[in-house]
């Protein structure tokens, strides 16, 4: 644990591990033997307070990684400055290691490309087969040539659908007996924001499938 919490390390707080819980910035303060001092989270600019021994989730984003962990509040001090007091964190759980975390999941993907500078665009409606911060990989009845670039609208379920450009990496057929291609597309110039929603929909999706035992 002293290799991944610092004084100054960004952490997220969730207060239960449903989906749609919010999840509130704070920051290590200071570190004890035993407990840590966190910048008490805020909520549309109000503190929040929490019962002594309230459990609750929290994931810190560091070069070695993300990771999820469980804590309990202790109590709060106000000055000189807002603060938690929480107990050690526990149950530490790394996600996978990856530049951009593939999730496999299936939403709706509208895809649209040209063949030639004279042509009409080619449209396809269909599914991804994973999803990660950086790129997709598409489900397409007919292959798209590598190289091919592409304008995307990914729809995920709490957003508006997202519009993203692509570049065309990879080509498979895992059956050779059935009309059905894997398109690996990676993302071009998506700004933060885009990749922030994409993340947070993933995350979103691993609290779910851990909640069924997934």
């Amino acid at each position: 644990m002293e290799n991944i919490l610092k004084v100054n390390q960004r952490l997220e707080i969730m207060l239960s591990q449903n989906i749609d819980t919010p999840r509130f910035t704070s920051r290590v303060e200071e570190i004890f033997s035993d407990e840590i001092m966190i910048a008490m989270p805020m909520h549309k600019g109000r503190p929040i307070f929490l019962e002594s021994g309230y459990k609750f989730y929290g994931k810190i984003i560091n070069n070695s990684g993300v990771y999820f962990f469980k804590s309990k509040f202790l109590s709060k001090r106000m000055t000189p400055l807002p603060v938690w007091i929480i107990a050690m964190p526990y149950d530490l759980e790394k996600m996978q290691q990856r530049e951009f975390v593939r999730f496999d999941v299936s939403q709706p993907l509208q895809i649209e490309y040209f063949l030639g500078d004279d042509e009409s665009p080619v449209s396809l409606k269909v599914m991804t087969r994973d999803l990660s911060g950086g790129g997709l990989q598409a489900i397409c009845s007919s292959p798209i040539k590598m190289g091919t670039k592409v304008k995307m609208s990914i729809s995920l379920a709490e957003d508006d659908d997202l519009e993203v450009d692509g570049e065309v990496i990879r080509v498979q057929k895992p059956q050779e007996d059935r009309q059905l291609f894997w398109i690996s597309i990676k993302f071009l110039d998506v700004r933060n924001v885009i990749r922030d929603k994409i993340s947070r929909f993933i995350f979103k999706k691993q609290l779910e499938q851990r909640q069924k035992g997934i």
